[in-house]
């Protein structure tokens, strides 16, 4: 890890962003820890839960459309 001052940082910004693509660089006031400039990580994506194709294979299948389900659930109440 690299340690600059804010008056190196100011000086030469450019050249310290483009450092802290491979190890962070630790920003100093007066010699106190005020910041850090760290590599921008893309978060990964998870992997699917659920494979879709393989999901019509366990789901029911009806030919009635599923408003006549709904309509008859909510005539008993």
């Amino acid at each position: 890890m690299k340690t600059i001052s804010i008056k190196q940082l100011h000086a030469r910004t450019g050249h310290w962003v483009r450092a802290a693509r491979t190890t962070p660089v630790i920003v100093t006031d007066r010699g106190e820890k005020i910041a850090t400039l760290q590599p921008h990580l893309e978060p990964t994506r998870p992997a699917a839960v659920i494979d879709w194709a393989a999901r019509k294979k366990w789901m029911p299948v009806s030919s009635i459309d599923s408003t006549v389900f709904i309509s008859e659930d909510r005539d008993g109440r």
